[in-house]
């Protein structure tokens, strides 16, 4: 029975590059075939500790200038705030293209507590926000939760700010249990989140406009409040405490979840999520333990969890470059252009469409973002042709050898590469092929006069992996 117990490679299920690019693709966003031969030397225990633990023991990005700006200071600027924003999200672009696991992290826990910044609209908050999910992305959920309620662009997204004795604002109580804790109507009822409100008053007074906030008494409400059946003159961290001893099955569920359905799997296996949630219960809310123990599983190497999550437009763009590791054409800015792109196909990080976030799965993909998934990983391709045609032949020689000559084998090597494991369609193999052949007379394949050194190879490379993205197993990962 495959569970959470490790995985343990054996003859019928040997440690490969199938396995190293399933980690790759869930935990990062892809490996180059360089990281492919150096990880196969080690173990996937040893390469899932060195992941987590690598990015745990990350410093968060360096603040900019502007990290502790207030509303006068960006005012007096020469630049506009989109200006700042833009700034911010070509670093998180740069972020993703260099941090790998850390960063697949801090877009995970940016979807789950999210502002949108055109609501926050204070790049200073932005910032903060930013810092906070990257120190916070592997340690303790509890804590997380605590110190996201006081970030200023929590507070001003969902109205934290406006909160006062006198009039109560319910939307951070609201969604503190709906959306980052408990799950929706699960485990708490109205009464619990106009209590929590009023527990929730007083931060509101800002030293200088929409610079630090901090506490304000005279705004709190110091009455007894009863929440999950507790009464008492509860405040901030009161609600944190009671939250998490009385929920704590609920939020220990609700969190391993959604944690499933992001790395393993869009379908629900109900018993490995309550193991996770154990572990997560045991270890005080701690999440490097449960995250090893899931990825470190027989049930993440499992082949039925292969194929079954549809690549987000980062995913798609970052793990075609990441694999490939190609050079770019030097007069485009690639964080900029990545992050354009995928706006484009509906992912502009710090803007979700909506406080629940991006679903994912499914609704990356309709009539106007299949055409434009297609077009753009097509774009950097041609970028990469563009720069220097013959990384093409390189690559594939490195890939397969360069004294292979059976194309047969030259196709699916590469679709191994830069697909999950799927059985192509035989007539798919024919097209695939004949792409491959291009103009080459067809006698050269038959006679020996041609071979991967030829002159034709690098287009003939490019015309397959053009090819290949059009597949719709491209799509996945």
């Amino acid at each position: 029975m495959i569970n959470l117990t490790p995985y343990s490679p054996s003859k019928n299920k040997p440690w490969s590059a199938k396995q190293i690019n399933l980690v790759a693709r869930r935990l990062g966003f892809g490996c180059s075939l360089s990281d492919i031969d150096l990880y196969l030397n080690s173990t996937s225990e040893s390469l899932i500790d060195d992941i987590v633990d690598g990015a745990s023991n990350m410093e968060v990005t360096t603040a900019p200038e502007w990290s502790q700006w207030d509303n006068k200071q960006f005012n007096k600027s020469v630049n506009n705030k989109n200006y700042y924003h833009t700034i911010w999200q070509r670093q998180a672009f740069k972020d993703i293209i260099n941090n790998g696991f850390r960063e697949r992290l801090t877009l995970f826990w940016s979807n789950h507590f999210v502002v949108e910044y055109k609501d926050v609209n204070q790049p200073a908050y932005l910032y903060q926000y930013y810092a906070l999910i990257q120190s916070h992305a592997l340690g303790n959920f509890k804590t997380f939760v605590s110190e996201m309620g006081l970030a200023p662009a929590m507070l001003r997204y969902l109205n934290g700010f406006e909160n006062k004795k006198n009039s109560p604002n319910e939307n951070y109580a609201r969604e503190l249990y709906e959306l980052f804790t408990l799950g929706e109507g699960n485990g708490y009822i109205q009464e619990d989140i106009t209590e929590t409100a009023r527990a929730l008053t007083g931060y509101n007074r800002f030293k200088t406009y929409l610079g630090v906030i901090e506490f304000n008494e005279n705004s709190f409400d110091k009455g007894s409040k009863t929440i999950f059946g507790r009464s008492g003159n509860w405040g901030y961290n009161d609600v944190i405490d009671i939250l998490f001893e009385e929920k704590k099955d609920l939020i220990a569920n609700f969190i391993c979840n959604k944690i499933y359905r992001y790395f393993v799997s869009p379908q629900l296996n109900s018993s490995i999520v309550s193991a996770m949630a154990e572990t997560f219960k045991q270890n005080e809310f701690e999440l490097k333990p449960v995250l090893k123990q899931l990825f470190k599983s027989e049930h993440f190497f499992d082949s039925v969890n292969s194929n079954v999550i549809i690549k987000s437009p980062i995913d798609l763009m970052l793990g075609l470059h990441h694999s490939l590791s190609f050079e770019y054409k030097d007069n485009v800015d690639l964080e900029l252009n990545f992050r354009n792109k995928c706006r484009e196909m509906g992912q502009e990080v710090f803007s979700p469409v909506d406080v629940a976030g991006w679903q994912g799965n499914h609704d990356w993909i309709n009539s106007e973002t299949l055409p434009k998934r297609w077009e753009f990983a097509d774009y950097l391709l041609i970028k990469y042709w563009q720069k220097n045609k013959n990384q093409f032949k390189t690559f594939i020689q490195s890939l397969v050898g360069s004294d292979q000559t059976d194309l047969r084998v030259i196709v699916t090597q590469l679709k191994d590469f830069m697909f999950c494991p799927f059985e192509i369609k035989e007539e798919e193999m024919t097209d695939a092929i004949n792409t491959f052949m291009g103009e080459v007379p067809e006698s050269y394949f038959e006679d020996g006069t041609w071979s991967l050194n030829s002159n034709s190879v690098p287009k003939q490379v490019y015309d397959l992996m053009r090819f290949f993205i059009t597949l719709p197993e491209f799509q996945l990962k």
